[in-house]
């Protein structure tokens, strides 16, 4: 009886000292992607390690200058670290045998958050792409007064969140032509045979990737696979299955943190070609959705990626292409772009809200902003006669007068594309700049839409073999300063200019 009273003093003891125990004291355990692994060099004897591509973990440092220590071996790859949320450098922790190493941080601040983010790339020599955090010190000589070992994480993030980064970008004017923001994104209308096989054409698409950073400052690039299918997408012919889609997106996505400095987005794209599928509804958005989320997890996190779909209103009725958003947002908080065009909606603003095949302007509105918080728009802008910017500029009065803003977060051109047509495009291929200047006219000659701001353009192309292209303008547009709104509404056209995107982007 004595001993059972003891016993029971001595357990609730303990259960008190775990509860007043101060938090710095108390062992944190991380979940997948991260865990504990034993090393006998690494100064705490264990060292916090994962495999998971896009997995980051959080550390308080302490001190201006820093040192960060790790251990390298044969199976180990790359790792981005940021402090107070700017990157700061990418270490390569691959080594032939398994040693122990450090690299110096400074111009930081007295207290600091540090993030590892692990990478998806690594040495050509190693053999995996483990990345490991064994402690940190005031310097890299020794670890010894103020070292921490094994140090305890403030957060088990399964991404990074990094501050102050924004890859949208909304200019003010034209740049000049001697600027490198002069130079915009291209996309690609990626098929079949531009990813097949997929294990030689990562390479290549890797180096596009590169190229294109290497010449453009920032920006979002759509990869547009085609119509949805059950097994990934058409491929404009030639079949593109999920898992090659997600390695597509990896290798662009790759391609552009390796070799650029600014903020890159790419975007997995598909459409509503097709008419009435089942993929073209609700539960379509929220299979492209899970594909996004792998390509995800499966790409550097340096470069966001995000889903987009080519939705046109000749190609599909409203309610599947609205419900098709309604499941994509469902699922995933992820960007999602609409590269799609306002076929046959108004040019001039008035009482008329109809477009074509019983599609309305609210119908547009809904899949290109007002769906979700994470919808945006990129209209096509391919017209010479300016028809489609008029209509999007209608969108956005539109969008003002029902106090739900239109966000016209970048747009489209495809001078690329027309440059590898044969014949090119008599009536579109409007270049970048031209295109955003046609945008934001039309838009400031409504008064009720001026103000609306209008992202940077993006180009498109068919695939990516030919390299890297800057197409010319077409026309002499180089202002340097913000457009001056028009003082009368520009007149509607007479007729309906026909789909631009069946010149060179055929119903896939």
């Amino acid at each position: 009886m004595v001993f059972r009273q003891r016993l029971l003093k001595l357990m609730c003891a303990l259960l008190v000292a775990a509860v007043i125990a101060p938090a710095s004291a108390r062992a944190y355990t991380a979940s997948s992607p991260w865990t504990q692994m034993k090393v006998g060099v690494a100064h705490g004897k264990s060292v916090w390690a994962t495999t998971s591509t896009g997995a980051a973990l959080s550390f308080t440092v302490k001190g201006k200058s820093f040192a960060m220590w790790f251990t390298a071996g044969p199976k180990n790859g790359r790792a981005a670290v940021f402090v107070n949320g700017k990157r700061s450098r990418i270490i390569d922790q691959y080594s032939g045998r398994t040693i122990r190493r450090a690299v110096v941080f400074t111009r930081a601040k007295a207290v600091n958050k540090v993030t590892v983010v692990a990478l998806s790339t690594r040495h050509r020599n190693s053999k995996g792409t483990r990345v490991t955090i064994d402690a940190f010190s005031p310097n890299a000589r020794v670890c010894g007064k103020g070292c921490m070992k094994s140090p305890t994480p403030l957060s088990n993030a399964g991404g990074v969140e990094i501050s102050g980064v924004d890859q949208v970008w909304y200019p003010t004017a034209v740049p000049a032509r001697t600027s490198p923001e002069w130079n915009v994104a291209i996309g690609s209308y990626v098929r079949g045979r531009d990813v097949l096989p997929i294990e030689t054409a990562v390479p290549v698409i890797r180096a596009a990737a590169c190229d294109q950073a290497k010449k453009v400052p920032r920006g979002i690039v759509i990869l547009s696979f085609g119509a949805q299918n059950a097994t990934g997408s058409t491929g404009f012919g030639k079949a593109i299955s999920k898992e090659q889609i997600v390695a597509t997106t990896s290798a662009w996505a790759a391609g552009l943190a390796e070799c650029g400095t600014g903020p890159w987005e790419v975007s997995l794209g598909t459409s509503n070609s097709g008419a009435v599928t089942r993929f073209n509804g609700y539960l379509g958005g929220i299979a492209w959705a899970k594909i996004v989320a792998s390509a995800q997890a499966e790409s550097d996190p340096r470069t966001v990626v995000s889903g987009s779909v080519d939705l046109e209103p000749g190609w599909g009725p409203p309610g599947q292409a609205r419900a098709w958003v309604d499941g994509y947002t469902a699922q995933t908080s992820a960007r999602l772009w609409n590269f799609g065009s306002a076929d046959g909606c108004p040019q001039s603003y008035g009482t008329d809200l109809t477009c074509n095949n019983g599609w309305t302007i609210d119908d547009v509105l809904w899949v290109s902003s007002h769906g979700g918080g994470n919808v945006l728009a990129m209209p096509q802008i391919h017209t010479k006669s300016g028809s489609q910017a008029r209509q999007w500029a209608v969108l956005a009065a539109r969008a003002a007068d029902m106090g739900m803003p239109l966000r016209l977060a970048a747009i489209t051109v495809q001078t690329a594309a027309c440059s590898q047509v044969r014949s090119g495009c008599p009536t579109t291929g409007v270049s970048a700049w031209d295109g955003w200047s046609q945008l934001r006219r039309a838009i400031d000659a409504i008064p009720r839409a001026v103000g609306t701001k209008v992202g940077a353009p993006m180009d498109i192309r068919w695939g990516w073999a030919n390299g890297f292209v800057i197409p010319p303008e077409t026309t002499t547009t180089t202002s340097t300063t913000t457009l001056p709104p028009a003082t009368t509404t520009v007149p509607p056209v007479t007729t309906t200019v026909p789909s631009v995107t069946t010149t060179v982007a055929p119903t896939p």
